[in-house]
């Protein structure tokens, strides 16, 4: 218990370590620029594809087939990130965000447009569970503070994103807009370097048994529960980067107005970040759960009974809103259930529905919607999330969590949560 004790002191030192506040600034700059970046890209590709005449089924499985890969790429990143660091893993992926708005501006056909998509969902399948991880080890403020605002950085950073691509796209044309999006890229590449120096990794593990660590931690029922929260969290970014724009283009709206309708998914998640991230606990987690389930599922079903801008407009306002309390559970459920040394691993676990959520819902809605049509498709999808909302109460017995939340208020985890060793138990059964 001793040598398990003061490993314990020693994660507890790094996370409570003084950092510069510059180096807050960067971690804060670097994040919404990347997002933006991102943002960017989400709003220019389905747009250039349609304006290369590929039909909704095609550019729905452009967006899609990627995540196929970016599940692999997401766990070994994890894995990579807690051996060598998530500084150094960050600035991999800025460079393949990079290379992937090269491949953009130089697409001329599928295969190309496929390529650049894939770099970039490469990117971002490194980049959440590295950014997160960092975020919860750094300064003194409460976890939900630290994922809060860290959430702000990444949502305004993507409004910033999504609200100007449609604009510079419909004054500017493609190429200008691409030009433009390789710039920002290379510019958060820089920042990068200048990212938060943590205490270095343990050098003991390898690759292969902090990746093997990620089979233990899949056999416990209540990851699974996080997972599923990280699927809805995902949701919001699903649809608005494949069924919106092409709703919106079917109704007629030109691509600045898409690209303003797309950005409203990132304003409830800065506000939820900035004002109520500290509510978001692991005790609160089941009437979370149930909240958001309902709110992406209210909001689907309004985005099918309508075709005004103004409530479309609402309708994703909302949808975002409730995909980022859920996101901020994920985490806080992710960083509760680990140690320091394999919080990138358990992110990246647990937060696998950031990767089977893009990958299944595009297709799933883009059939629906080729064969019913777009209104349809909305309802459908929404009355599942409805349903699930509903059986949140089922769900939590089912997988465990209940008695955990129990046992976390009573003070009950602490010394199993002692217990968890970096490669091997990255979660431990209470």
């Amino acid at each position: 218990m001793p040598r398990i004790y003061g490993e314990y002191l020693r994660v507890q030192r790094r996370v409570n370590s003084k950092i510069p506040t510059y180096n807050f600034l960067v971690f804060y700059t670097s994040a919404g620029l990347w997002n933006t970046c991102m943002g960017i890209f989400q709003v220019l590709l389905p747009l250039y594809a349609l304006s290369l005449g590929y039909s909704i089924l095609e550019i729905s499985s452009l967006i899609a087939l990627p995540v196929v890969a970016e599940i692999v790429t997401r766990l070994f990143g994890g894995a990579l990130s807690d051996r060598f660091g998530e500084r150094k893993v960050l600035q991999v992926c800025f460079s393949l965000m990079v290379l992937a708005a090269l491949a953009l501006s130089s697409a001329t056909d599928y295969r190309l447009l496929l390529l650049a998509q894939t770099l970039a969902y490469f990117s971002r399948s490194i980049f959440w569970a590295s950014i997160q991880s960092l975020a919860s080890q750094l300064g003194e403020l409460s976890l939900g503070k630290r994922l809060g605002r860290l959430s702000a950085s990444n949502y305004g950073g993507s409004l910033i994103g999504q609200s100007f691509a449609g604009v510079a796209a419909a004054f500017f044309g493609y190429r200008k807009s691409f030009v433009l999006l390789t710039s920002l890229a290379v510019l958060g590449t820089f920042f990068s370097f200048l990212l938060p120096r943590l205490e270095p990794k343990p050098g003991h593990r390898s690759v292969w048994k902090i990746t093997v660590g990620i089979g233990h931690l899949l056999r416990y029922r209540r990851a699974w529960l996080a997972i599923s929260a990280s699927y809805a969290a995902a949701i919001p970014l699903a649809v608005t980067v494949s069924a919106y724009p092409l709703y919106l283009a079917y109704l007629e709206y030109g691509e600045q107005w898409i690209g303003v309708a797309v950005s409203l998914r990132s304003l409830g998640p800065i506000l939820i970040g900035l004002l109520i991230g500290s509510w978001i606990t692991i005790a609160r987690q089941k009437w979370i759960y149930a909240a958001g389930m309902a709110g992406l599922g209210v909001s689907l079903v309004g985005s099918g009974l309508t075709g005004n801008f103004a409530l479309l407009g609402l309708c994703i306002f909302v949808l975002g809103l409730a995909g980022s309390v859920m996101d901020l559970l994920n985490q806080v459920q992710a960083t509760e259930w680990s140690d320091a040394d394999g919080r990138t691993v358990a992110m990246a676990s647990m937060g696998l529905g950031w990767n089977f959520c893009p990958f299944l819902t595009p297709i799933i809605v883009g059939w629906i919607a080729e064969a019913q049509g777009f209104r349809f498709a909305f309802l459908a999808t929404g009355a599942l999330f409805v349903l699930a909302a509903a059986g949140t109460g089922l769900w939590y017995r089912w997988l465990g969590a209940e008695a955990y939340a129990l046992k976390t208020n009573r003070g009950e985890v602490s010394e199993a949560k002692l217990k968890s060793r970096p490669g091997n138990d990255i979660i431990v059964e209470p």
